[in-house]
């Protein structure tokens, strides 16, 4: 089987192939091992997914954990193992154990390195939840929805395979209550097969205190629809890394990140479309909001390679600062191999103009109350997208929101 392995930049052009610089990695003094990797097995009885682990195990032990200047990350030890995490579902899906083989050949042909390679086969050898999703050609599935009651270290594997002309609906939602050190890392493979559609919606509540690592795969194949709202609230680091591959005609990726960022928090977000196919359409349009002395970095990268004719990419990022201490980094980047292609790329940071704070105070508003109103506007949006599907949870979204900002 051939495995297709995307990175984040393709350091390779024709015949020619870049020095890649490697992210300095540290050992732990306690790590992972036989014993957690055993309790791992405890409550899979499928025999492909244990083969599966046991291969990513033996990737995990060649790694270090890493070194991020950026997101002040000195290496990692993982908290006491949990062997088993109970997520609260909505709709019809499975659990990771009962994936068939199909499942188990996507997890084995698509690969990537996600945030970085230590966490992402974090996730998959030491899995203690995670689901597999299998549409039926033409079906159009009920939404979906998996609420994640986050107490303790959650290490999730999942697989959505959407058959074609099929149709879903997934709905992921965070939340962590207790305000104390809190990890999690995933690893996600979407197919969106030919003509079939998926909608996904992340959202990530983090107390302060928090490490929360999301990979995701996704691939899209001819004539698919896939629509993302990636939703990043706090965390003392949040690291979302969404890779999309638009591999067949006619394809189409539509993504929309919000973040939040307030106290030290720092948010480093990575988001790839890659573009194979001819007609093939891509956009992200990203929007957040960074106080205190937090921190967003936004890399975004538009990769439209030889044979995308006609390919259609765009991307925009805007961060609202409301502290001088808060920063803001906007890295988006355009790469194309493909004459015949339309391709626009844009980011700005900004502040609260003086003229609409002075609106709202003249009609009775406090100066923080007019700050809270018209940052909170820009989740709004992503709020009534939620909306359709669960109005408790959206007030809930928008709550949080409003007392972060």
């Amino acid at each position: 089987m051939e495995t297709i392995f995307e990175k984040p930049i393709d350091m390779r052009h024709k015949d020619l192939k870049a020095v890649e610089w490697q992210i300095p990695q540290i050992t732990p003094k306690r790590d992972y091992g036989d014993y957690e990797f055993q309790a791992s097995l405890e409550h899979i009885s499928n025999e492909m997914l244990k083969t599966f682990k046991s291969y990513r195990y033996e990737a995990y032990k060649n790694w270090g954990f890493p070194k991020w200047k950026r997101a002040k990350l000195n290496g990692y030890e993982p908290d006491k193992y949990v062997s088993f995490v109970p997520v609260s579902t909505s709709g019809k899906i499975l659990a990771l154990n009962g994936i068939d083989q199909e499942g188990i050949e996507i997890l084995a042909k698509y690969d990537f390195e996600g945030a970085h390679r230590k966490f992402l086969l974090m996730a998959e050898a030491f899995s203690n939840t995670g689901f597999y999703l299998k549409t039926n050609e033409g079906e159009e599935r009920e939404p979906i929805i998996l609420t994640y009651d986050w107490k303790s270290p959650i290490y999730e594997t999942s697989v959505y395979n959407i058959s074609p002309f099929s149709k879903a609906t997934v709905i992921r939602y965070i939340k962590s209550n207790k305000n104390e050190n809190l990890f999690r890392t995933t690893s996600n493979r979407i197919i969106v097969r030919e003509n079939a559609s998926l909608e996904l919606i992340n959202i990530n509540l983090c107390n302060n205190d928090s490490l929360n690592i999301d990979n995701t795969f996704v691939e899209v194949q001819k004539n698919g629809k896939v629509q993302v709202t990636d939703i990043n609230i706090g965390g003392r680091i949040t690291s979302p890394h969404i890779v999309f591959r638009l591999a067949g005609e006619g394809a189409q990726a539509q993504l929309f990140p919000y973040f939040l960022g307030n106290k030290d928090n720092v948010i480093d977000m990575l988001y790839l479309m890659r573009f194979y196919s001819p007609e093939t359409t891509g956009a992200i349009d990203a929007k957040g909001v960074i106080k205190d002395e937090s921190k967003a970095a936004f890399r975004g990268f538009l990769d439209l390679k030889k044979g995308a004719k006609e390919a259609n990419a765009s991307e925009s990022e805007y961060t609202l600062t409301l502290s001088e201490k808060a920063k803001a980094e906007a890295l988006p980047s355009l790469l194309v191999d493909e004459n015949e292609v339309n391709a626009s790329h844009a980011a700005t940071v900004g502040t609260i103009e003086k003229e609409k704070l002075y609106y709202l105070m003249t009609r009775g508003f406090s100066l923080e109350e007019a700050k809270k109103l018209i940052s909170s506007g820009l989740f709004e949006s992503a709020i009534d997208r939620i909306k359709v599907f669960d109005e408790g949870m959206s007030r809930e979204v928008k709550d949080v929101i409003f007392q972060r900002i």
